[in-house]
C-alpha cells in the first residue's frame, strides 16, 4: 500500500464557481493510492437524519488471546451482537476505538443515501462513511476513501455535490482497469475546499453502461465540515493515537484518515489494522472491515 501525506489546508472554505471535470490519465491511475454503491445523485433528496448520540460499540475479544483475522461479514459475537473484532485478549489495556456519531439535531430526511448492488459475485463499491447520518470532518480539504470489491475493467465516476447546488462541484472519471481495494480521493489535489457547516453529498459509481446510468452500481455518503472544539483540541494534544479523540468526538473522516496515515507509517502494527477494522464495522462496512484485516493494509 502507498499512502501520501494529506496536505492540510484549514483556510476559509470556498466553493468552486463551476464543476471541475477531468479524466485521469492511465499513468495517474497507476499511481492511485490503493490501500485496502448505484445510480446518479438524487439531487432532489435531502440529507439523512443525524442520529442522537449513541453508546460506543463494545467488542468481545476472542477467548484464546491471539490476534485473529476478522470473521466473515454477518458473523456474530458471543453475545449475538456485532461481528467480532480481532483483538489481543491478553492485553486488558487495549480496546477497540469507539465511534460516537455526532449529535447535531435532526437533519432533513431522505431515503436516498446508501448503496445499490447486484447479485453475488459482481463488483461492488462502497464509500467509507456511515450511511445513516452526516459524517463530519474538521478539514477544509479532507481525504475521502472508497472501496472496490475486486479488480474491474469498468469505468468509475466520482462526484461531489453541494446540497444547495444543482451542478456538481467535482466530477472525476477513473477509466478501467481499477484494482480491488481501498482508494483515496484527496480534495487538496483537486483544489477544492469545503465550507464550514455546509452539507455535501459524494458519490462513487461503477458505470456499466454510459447510456443507461440506471444500471450503475453506486454508493454515496454525506460530509460536513465543522470547527475543532476546545475539548477536541485538548484531547488531540494529549493523545498518543490521534484517531481516538476524533472518533469519540464524532469526526468520522478525520478518524479514518488518521488511522490510514498511522498504518502507512507503521505497516506492521496489527493493532492499528484492527482499530481501522473496528471503526469500519461500526459504520456497517463489514465487508470492507474484513478486507482491511485480510490484506493488512
Amino acid at each position: 500500500m502507498s499512502a501520501e501525506g494529506n496536505r492540510s489546508n484549514e483556510g476559509a472554505g470556498k466553493k468552486a464557481s463551476r464543476p471541475r471535470r477531468r479524466r485521469w490519465p492511465m499513468a495517474a491511475i497507476g499511481a492511485l493510492l490503493t490501500i485496502g454503491v448505484t445510480a446518479p445523485f438524487a439531487l432532489a433528496k435531502e440529507a439523512p437524519p443525524v442520529e442522537d448520540q449513541q453508546e460506543p460499540v463494545v467488542y468481545n475479544p476472542p477467548s484464546d488471546g491471539k490476534l485473529k483475522q476478522a470473521p466473515p461479514a454477518g458473523a456474530r459475537t458471543r453475545d449475538g451482537d456485532r461481528p467480532d473484532a480481532a483483538v489481543d485478549a491478553e492485553d486488558p489495556g487495549w480496546k477497540p476505538v469507539a465511534y460516537i456519531p455526532p449529535s447535531r439535531g435532526r437533519a432533513r430526511n431522505t431515503a436516498g443515501a446508501g448503496t445499490r448492488t447486484f447479485s453475488a459475485g459482481t463488483v461492488t463499491v462502497e464509500v467509507l462513511a456511515p450511511k445513516d447520518h452526516i459524517a463530519l470532518t474538521t478539514r477544509a480539504q479532507p481525504t475521502l476513501y472508497w472501496y472496490v470489491s475486486q479488480d474491474t475493467s469498468t469505468r468509475i465516476d466520482l462526484t461531489l455535490v453541494d446540497e444547495d447546488s444543482i451542478d456538481p462541484l467535482l466530477e472525476l472519471t477513473v477509466p478501467g482497469p481499477v484494482s480491488g481495494g481501498i482508494h483515496a480521493l484527496r480534495l487538496d489535489e483537486e483544489g477544492l475546499e469545503l465550507s464550514l457547516d455546509k452539507t455535501y453529498r459524494w458519490h462513487v459509481a461503477l458505470v456499466r453502461d454510459a447510456q443507461r446510468r440506471a444500471n450503475d452500481t453506486f454508493a454515496e455518503g454525506f460530509i460536513a465540515r465543522t470547527p475543532v472544539s476546545t475539548d477536541l483540541a485538548r484531547s488531540l494534544d494529549e493523545a498518543n493515537d490521534r484517531f481516538a479523540p476524533y472518533a469519540l468526538s464524532g469526526i468520522w473522516y478525520d478518524a479514518m484518515h488518521e488511522l490510514v496515515e498511522a498504518i502507512e507509517q507503521n505497516p506492521h502494527d496489527e493493532r492499528l489494522v484492527m482499530q481501522r477494522s473496528a471503526l469500519l464495522d461500526q459504520a456497517d462496512l463489514e465487508e470492507v472491515a474484513v478486507y482491511a484485516v485480510r490484506e493488512g493494509r
